[in-house]
């Protein structure tokens, strides 16, 4: 993938775009559910307006569709959160249209929740994030990566993930792991039958093991030239999913880029009532005090942001997070403030802390898978 991107400013009159049709780059699925959202959305769209006319032009590979868009060959690109995210120099690029946000949470594929998995058991997960996550919430289980579990299995000779996941069901089955860990959509593209159980934050059961998801889980995109009218497609944008975007990116932003893919960012807009309900259901006194005046009244309704982030030491044993809960019109000061905080706690996390089997030791926070 590209991280810089020049584009060619193109006249109006001669950038080859029709009035009547919008061409979209789309690239093969890759099992990440990018594409599948962007149809179901186009489906859904086009049904209700009929003025909306879309064709998709099928390119290779992500380059595929830059190119296409500087040569006025496609309108919009599809891609993902992490995708934009991750393009370095994005000038000439506009972000078109947000698509509304898929469930961001991961699955466990097993018979049991993590609580009760086997002692000692073997679960298998791609991500790094999701691996110290596990091992927060199971230090006795054995959590493998592909890379390890292809050299302790017999791996497939696909390495695609309609193959991989597959092999991972079959190493389920047979009990030669006792779990394995995928994203929703790609396990629900596999169209496997098989007890699955959320991995989310579990704010209704503290008691639980909660998971916050890889920063952008779930968000997909539409992206255009600067100057391109979004006005044309803004049925297909969804503003709350364009606001945890643009939050979770300001965060990231300022993660030092050799952890970023460890650091779990997360941030959704959410109702008073339902944050008062949850408060109240756990028993979270100083969140129920801040949202009602001394008489028990909302002291301001209205929309509230939560934002999240964490990281956890590779082992499993130590955290270092913050949540945010604040009026949306707030966001943005939240979102600075969480990054000063996040820079203090990475500061001290830096210093390491004691191994427990050997005091004499200190084991580093910020050690690499």
């Amino acid at each position: 993938m590209a991280n810089a991107i020049f584009l060619r400013a193109l006249p109006a009159e001669v950038d080859g775009m029709q009035e009547e049709v919008l061409r979209v780059a789309v690239r093969p699925e890759d099992g990440s559910g990018t594409k599948d959202h962007y149809l179901r959305r186009k489906t859904a769209i086009e049904s209700k307006e009929g003025d909306l006319n879309i064709a998709d032009l099928e390119v290779p590979d992500f380059e595929g569709a830059i190119t296409s868009l500087v040569k006025a060959e496609a309108d919009l690109i599809l891609m993902s959160g992490e995708e934009w995210a991750s393009i370095e120099e994005k000038a000439g690029l506009e972000i078109a249209a947000v698509f509304p946000r898929r469930d961001p949470s991961w699955v466990l594929i097993s018979e049991d929740k993590p609580e009760y998995l086997p002692r000692r058991g073997i679960i298998i997960c791609p991500h790094p994030l999701l691996r110290r996550q596990m091992r927060r919430a199971r230090p006795d289980c054995k959590i493998l990566s592909l890379a390890k579990a292809a050299d302790k299995f017999n791996p497939p000779e696909d390495g695609d993930w309609s193959a991989v996941v597959p092999w991972l069901h079959g190493l389920l089955v047979d009990k030669d792991i006792d779990a394995f860990i995928i994203d929703r959509s790609r396990w629900d593209m596999a169209g496997i039958r098989n007890r699955r159980h959320t991995l989310g934050l579990q704010r209704n059961q503290r008691d639980r093991a909660h998971f916050i998801p890889p920063t952008f889980s779930g968000i997909s995109l539409l992206v255009c030239r600067s100057g391109f009218p979004t006005e044309r497609i803004k049925v297909m944008h969804d503003r709350v999913s364009e606001s945890a975007l643009k939050t979770e990116y300001f965060l990231w932003q300022n993660v030092d880029p050799s952890i970023r893919e460890l650091v779990a960012i997360h941030s959704e807009q959410r109702g008073v009532g339902v944050i008062l309900r949850e408060a109240e259901a756990n028993e979270d006194l100083p969140m129920r005090e801040s949202l009602l005046d001394v008489e028990g009244r909302v002291i301001n309704g209205g929309t509230r942001v939560e934002m999240r982030m964490e990281m956890v030491s590779k082992d499993g044993s130590r955290t270092i997070g913050q949540e945010r809960t604040a009026p949306l019109e707030f966001d943005y000061e939240e979102s600075v403030n969480m990054n000063l905080n996040w820079k203090e706690l990475t500061l001290v996390a830096s210093e390491g802390f004691a191994n427990p089997e050997n005091p004499q030791e200190k084991i580093r926070f910020f050690e690499l898978d």
